[in-house]
Parts: structure tokens; C-alpha cells; sequence
């Protein structure tokens, strides 16, 4: 019994939602953010009214869609009543024509009509959520904790680069090597992606009123100077400047 208890008390779920810096080992004190969007596109600050405002949508035609989803029926001429009831909009003058009543669509009519608008709803709800995750909000690129040196006084630890989105508080962001990502044009000219090798996914960054080194620049000069602190002054240049979309606006 007591082995099982030790199991159970052993036993972590495993975690879910944004992570604190802390726990991943990584600490951003004094530390200058390289890139900073400043303000959020309009839907990643309204994201949450959005989604509240397309849930209610969504449970007000679910509910109009299964109990008031209705045809006309025409009843037979045995079972017409002595008055005759319009149809709206048009004159009575013949009852043989207007007899009739309004009845609840079939079942699996209503049903299928139903489950689209619900899972039509909670996708656009998911999108919504999914991508205010990977906006990037500010971006640090930071060496591990447990840098040691070569001979040639060089750190011989990796590069770390923390993420934060606007799900992200100061104290959280998303933490991964820097060599298992890579910068990458948009087919927006106003914005750059990280392409990400261990994850499904990219996060997204806008140049439009950004801080990269603590500077608003350019979009131009904003692309260089990421190329450059991503992969160096010398590689970052090359890489930058053989971009195609840079060869475009050349």
C-alpha cells in the first residue's frame, strides 16, 4: 500500500498553459528585449469579447436552428378547418389554396444543421484563441543558464530564444534553442515568421510601430537587424540581403 502511495504522490500531470521563465531555467532581468510589437493588432486585443460575442452567436442559432427550423405543410382537404388561414402576404380568396400549418423540419434535418453551426463556432472560436497565441508580443534571445567557457574564452553554450505572446505575463514566455528555429519572410511585407523544427506552427511578428534593439525602425532596417542577431553579422547580412522578397523591394 505504501508503494502505491509513493507512486500516486510520484505521479505529475503533465502541464498545460503558459510556463513561468523560472521553471525553465531562464531569468530576463536587466535583460533588453530584441524585439517589442508594442501595440496589438486590433483582434489580438479584442480576442476574447470576440470569442465570447461568437459563442453567443453560435448557442442562439444552434437553439433557433433545433426547436423553431420549421416547413408549411398543406393539410388535406378533410382535415381543413371551417375558417381558412392566410398565408402571409397573399390574398384569400380561394381556401383550397391557403390551407395549411408550419411544422418542425425532420429531426436529422435540424440535427446536421445543428452540429455545423456548433462546430463552425467553437473552430472559429479555436482560431481565434490559436492564433493570439502565436503573435509574438516581445522576443529575447538570451544564453542558457549554465554557460561555461572554451579554451578560446568563447561560451560554449547554446543560444535561447524566449517568446512571449499575449497569453504570456512578464514571469512566463516560451522557451527553445535558438538553432532549432529560423527567421523567415512573410508574404506580408509588414511582418517576419519564426518557423519552428520541434513544433507545429509558426509565431508571427509585425514591423509596423515595433521596437527591434530598443529602436523603431524601418521595416527594412527591422528585417536586417533580426537577420543579424538571429544568425550573426556576417551570415545574417547574406542571408538577408539574398532573401528574394529583400531583392524585390531592391
Amino acid at each position: 500500500m505504501a508503494s502505491v502511495f509513493a507512486l500516486l504522490k510520484g505521479f505529475r500531470l503533465p502541464h498545460v498553459g503558459p510556463r513561468s521563465l523560472q521553471s525553465q531555467g531562464v531569468s530576463l532581468e536587466n535583460v533588453r528585449p530584441l524585439y517589442d510589437c508594442g501595440k496589438l493588432a486590433w483582434w489580438a486585443r479584442w480576442t476574447y469579447f470576440l470569442v465570447i460575442a461568437d459563442l453567443v452567436v453560435t448557442a442562439s442559432a444552434c437553439e433557433l436552428t433545433l426547436n423553431h427550423w420549421t416547413m408549411w405543410e398543406e393539410l388535406p382537404k378533410d382535415d381543413a378547418p371551417s375558417t381558412p388561414i392566410p398565408v402571409a402576404g397573399e390574398a384569400s380568396s380561394d381556401p383550397a389554396q391557403v390551407v395549411g400549418h408550419y411544422v418542425p423540419r425532420p429531426l436529422w434535418q435540424r440535427g446536421l444543421f445543428t452540429i455545423a453551426n456548433f462546430a463552425g463556432g467553437v473552430g472559429l472560436a479555436a482560431v481565434l484563441l490559436g492564433g493570439r497565441s502565436r503573435v509574438v508580443r516581445r522576443l529575447f534571445i538570451v544564453p542558457t543558464a549554465s554557460s561555461t567557457s572554451t579554451a578560446s574564452g568563447r561560451p560554449a553554450s547554446e543560444r535561447l530564444l524566449v517568446i512571449q505572446s499575449p497569453l504570456h505575463t512578464r514571469a512566463q514566455g516560451a522557451v527553445m534553442p535558438l538553432r532549432r528555429t529560423s527567421l523567415l519572410h512573410s508574404p506580408d511585407k509588414s511582418e517576419m515568421l519564426i518557423g519552428l523544427m520541434d513544433r507545429r506552427g509558426h509565431y508571427s511578428l509585425s514591423l509596423q510601430n515595433a521596437e527591434v534593439n530598443g529602436q523603431k525602425m524601418s521595416m527594412w532596417d527591422a528585417r536586417k537587424s533580426l537577420f543579424t542577431a538571429w544568425y550573426g553579422e556576417k551570415k545574417g547580412l547574406e542571408m538577408f540581403l539574398n532573401s528574394s522578397q529583400v531583392k524585390d523591394e531592391a
